[in-house]
């Protein structure tokens, strides 16, 4: 058996992990996704392959001997993002605590120590596999050495060899035939000239055809034309290319063959070393990596038993009331109009595993269901808990004491992070890979349709179970040390309750006004579409910026204000730089927010009505947003266009469920800025809400120095303006061009504020150091955003970071307390009994679809529970309007 090497492209690995791996930090708010991601792919390399020799090798940043033949070589490359140059000497760390030797030298390039150790000991007949994403390597493949290609992202590998490098590039072209083609058509990353107008397809005909750069040369009579004329200008640089491409495999460097040895790469100062960082999943992995498995996945230590009979489903029963709490996964898939079909179903009680499917939807199954579910005795401990909610709604079943979701839990212990289903968690928390699997069922989880499930899709199904036992105690623990169990257990999960009301009850749609409008918006396009050619002097595709271009720019001659590789932008920000111009701009302007508003709400909505009841239903996510605001998708209702009139008249076709019901709007006013009151404790502030006065009058009476009653409109919507914008941070550039004035006299507004509202400026002030130090950020309720952007040394990423800190404690406060209204208001009418449902929730606004003889009520639940949401220095206070449509209720 022969000896194998693993050589690693450091630089092309470290990149490829930064950029693959969302943003994750350590506690005291150091960058540690490239080290995370670095460290994960060389664990796997050494559990897979396991290699007798392992290198990493790294580009040094003085130039190179390649810089010495072409001064632009590998110009305009963009510098290495801040976060990633933190990173760079914790990578260099961390193979030093492994024992991993790592190799760099001045004045050659990582590439030319792979390639000189990689044809060295390919010589002496080891097998050595390079892992790069960079396809210059693919020119070293030889008998011995394949290339472990990172294709996309950092899980995706490709085995290349010789054969594979013919069926990628064709016939006859070998590994050192890429680097004649590399001549030829140059390489725009590493600014390498080719010949110009040569591409890959022409590059590698000529290279099929000559075999190298000599011989395409000695025959140039036989070219025509451009390509002839193309290659005779671009000889010098031809071969200029070949040099610069070619990765040197001599590099005068010293190396012993044992120094790469990996018989002893564990070590006690690499475990501290990510305990430091807080990757706890590679302190922990280093513990056992001797025993890891080719294939690292869960296997289930407790008995399977598959419940196909009744007598099983009243053992289930019996065993969950004993325990008091079972674990639960199940695959769910959505069909049309928000239909969920429940396919497999795996309940966890102590050491038992039981698995159902064959008779799943069955009357005995729902009884047997509807009883375990209801038992208000037994905690369930899931992950995803609304599809399962909706569905049972839709069985008419109530899902009591659902007790833990360990989805929810990830994302408030991580908001910034984006992926909450149990693989990446496992992979993250518990250093399991069960992607591998997920391969083989071919799906995601929870969007299975499939009707029979397979010996592997229940496989997966009692993996993630397993799974689920280890997480829940992990992500209980660090909630309690975060002091997050009231936020989870009062405000998050309540919460799961309501938003699957929300995607069970749907919004009825007026399917005639629908119709309506979709002729409406047909006119108004074919009104804007005349003017529009009228004002060009003849018909073109207005949907094309490629011929829009060539309208505004070449034949209106108006000025070009930026261009792209493909011809002249026509984005909104150069339209609106060009409104004043030209008559045209406005109504292109008009005529794609028309188009955008038809597409996307008119005959969007179209497709997705639910015939039978005429309802919409969306999707909606607590799991997204930083801040913690929900999201809706699938449709968007919360991002219906309200500063426009023709988008507000879209809301006149979202209807009541019934003629015997209304539509109740209830909306928080500026709720913000009473969070901010009551964060900063400024008493002018708070007196102003005290006293239920104009607030933005009343700002304005403070900085400008006149009488309530004497504010004008003007300076009432500049005060309005500083309000909000300090809210989100802006300086006084940012606030001049909102209010039209100088930059001067948006500065002196901003000291005249902060002169009448000096705590607020504290606050403003103490909330950054205290982000800088912490490196995150709290709502009221303990909602932790962190904000690693803060401590950049970069000035830009760090102003963001400053105003994030700034915003995120106020708009996580209100999401909470918008959240908690609606929990209360939910539960308000259930324990009323009303009819009456709330069914949206569009940012600080709710509605509810009302019975008409129950609006008194309504409107006294929603008024008690909204405005005694929290308890803050300044009152809150909700309108309350009423309508037969959105439109009129708002």
């Amino acid at each position: 058996m022969k000896e194998t090497m693993v050589i690693i492209d450091g630089n092309s690995l470290m990149y490829r992990t930064f950029y693959g791996i969302r943003p994750m930090t350590s506690k005291r708010g150091v960058p540690t996704n490239a080290v995370y991601g670095f460290a994960n792919i060389l664990l796997n390399i050494l559990e897979k392959h396991q290699p007798h020799y392992v290198g990493v090798a790294f580009d040094e940043k003085k130039p190179t001997i390649r810089h010495e033949k072409f001064d632009d070589y590998k110009a305009g490359r963009l510098k290495m993002p801040e976060d990633l140059v933190t990173q760079l000497p914790l990578i260099h760390e961390m193979l030093d605590k492994l024992n991993i030797r790592r190799i760099s030298l001045e004045g050659f390039e990582a590439d030319d120590l792979i390639g000189t150790i990689a044809k060295t000991y390919s010589a002496e007949g080891i097998e050595v596999k390079i892992l790069t994403g960079d396809r210059d390597a693919f020119q070293l493949v030889d008998n011995n050495i394949n290339v472990l290609f990172t294709k996309k992202g950092i899980s995706d590998v490709d085995i290349i060899n010789e054969e594979a490098i013919e069926k990628l590039y064709g016939e006859g072209i070998t590994p050192k035939a890429l680097i004649e083609v590399k001549a030829l058509m140059g390489d725009k990353s590493d600014n390498i000239p080719g010949v110009a107008g040569v591409g890959e397809k022409t590059a590698i005909k000529l290279v099929q055809q000559y075999k190298n750069l000599e011989t395409i040369y000695e025959n140039i009579h036989e070219q025509k034309g451009k390509l002839k004329e193309r290659l005779e200008n671009d000889k010098e640089n031809a071969f200029l290319s070949r040099q610069l491409g070619t990765i040197i495999t001599n590099v005068p460097v010293d190396f012993e063959l044992n120094e790469f040895s990996t018989n002893e790469y564990k070590t006690k100062e690499a475990t501290n070393f990510f305990m430091e960082l807080d990757i706890m999943s590679i302190s922990k992995r280093l513990g056992n990596i001797d025993e890891a498995k080719e294939e690292n996945t869960i296997e289930s230590s407790k008995d399977v038993i598959d419940a196909l009979d009744q007598s099983t489903m009243d053992s289930i029963l019996e065993k969950a009331k004993s325990a008091g709490q079972i674990f639960m996964t199940w695959y769910i898939s959505s069909h049309m109009y928000n239909e969920r079909v429940l396919h497999g179903l795996a309940i966890g009680i102590k050491k038992e595993i039981f698995f159902l499917q064959d008779n799943i939807d069955k009357n005995d199954f729902i009884l047997f269901f509807k009883e375990l579910m209801e038992n208000e005795e037994i905690k369930k401990i899931g992950h995803n808990f609304k599809d399962l909610m909706v569905y049972c709604m839709q069985k008419n079943i109530s899902l009591i004491n659902a007790d833990f979701d360990t989805y929810i839990a990830a994302y408030l212990l991580e908001p910034s992070d984006s992926r909450y289903n149990i693989d990446d968690l496992a992979q993250k928390y518990l250093d399991v890979n069960m992607k591998s699997r997920e391969e083989v069922v071919g799906k995601k989880k929870n969007q299975i349709s499939f009707l029979d499930m397979d010996e592997d899709k229940k496989g997966l199904l009692i993996d993630n179970l397993e799974a689920l036992y280890l997480l829940q105690p992990i992500f209980q623990e660090k909630m309690e040390e975060l002091n997050m169990e009231h936020l989870y257990k009062d405000i998050e999960m309540p919460l799961v309750e309501v938003l699957s009301s929300f995607e069970y009850q749907g919004f009825k749609i007026d399917v005639d006004g629908l119709n309506e409008l979709d002729i409406q918006f047909d006119k108004e396009l074919e009104r804007l579409t005349k003017g529009i050619y009228g004002l060009s002097g003849r018909e073109f595709n207005i949907n094309s910026p490629k011929q829009l271009g060539e309208i505004l720019f070449e034949e209106l001659k108006l000025p070009v204000i930026k261009k792209t590789k493909t011809g002249y932008s026509t984005n909104a920000e150069v339209l609106e730089k060009l409104k004043g111009d030209h008559p045209i701009i406005e109504k292109i302007l008009e005529y794609r927010t028309i188009a955008k508003l038809s597409s996307t709400y008119i005959k969007g909505f179209k497709g997705i009505i639910d015939k039978e009841h005429h309802k919409l239903y969306s999707s909606f996510h607590q799991t997204i947003t930083t801040t913690g605001r929900i999201s809706s998708s699938e449709p968007n209702l919360q991002n219906i266009p309200v500063k426009i009139e023709i988008g507000r008249q879209i809301r006149k076709i979202f209807i009541p469920s019934s003629k015997d019901n209304v539509l109740v709007d209830a909306d928080y006013s500026q709720i913000e800025l009473r969070i901010l009151a009551h964060i900063s404790g400024d008493e002018t502030l708070i007196d102003s809400f005290k006293k239920g006065e104009d607030i933005h009058r009343r700002t304005a009476s403070e900085i400008f120095n006149v009488p309530l009653e004497e504010v004008t409109s003007l300076q009432r919507s500049h005060a309005k303006a500083i309000n909000f914008g300090l809210i989100y941070g802006k300086q006084a550039f940012g606030l001049s061009q909102d209010i039209h004035v100088t930059r001067k006299e948006a500065q002196e507004y901003i000291d005249m504020y902060f002169g009448r509202y000096p705590k607020v400026e504290k606050y403003m002030k103490d909330i950054v150091v205290e982000a800088k130090e912490k490196g995150y950020v709290t709502s009221i309720f303990g909602r932790r955003r962190y904000i690693p952007e803060i401590n950049s040394r970069n000035k830009v990423i760090a102003n963001a970071g400053e105003r994030l800190a700034l915003n995120t404690p106020i708009q996580g406060s209100a999401a909470d307390v918008i959240k908690i209204a609606m929990v209360r208001v939910y539960n308000e009418f259930n324990k009323r009994g009303l009819r009456s449902k709330l069914i949206l929730q569009v940012h600080d606004e709710l509605i509810v679809d009302t019975k008409r003889d129950e609006i008194d009520v309504v409107k006294e639940i929603i008024k008690s529970e909204m405005e005694n949401a929290a308890e803050l220095a300044v009152p809150l206070t909700v309108d309350i309007n009423i309508g037969e449509n959105w439109y009129e209720s708002k």
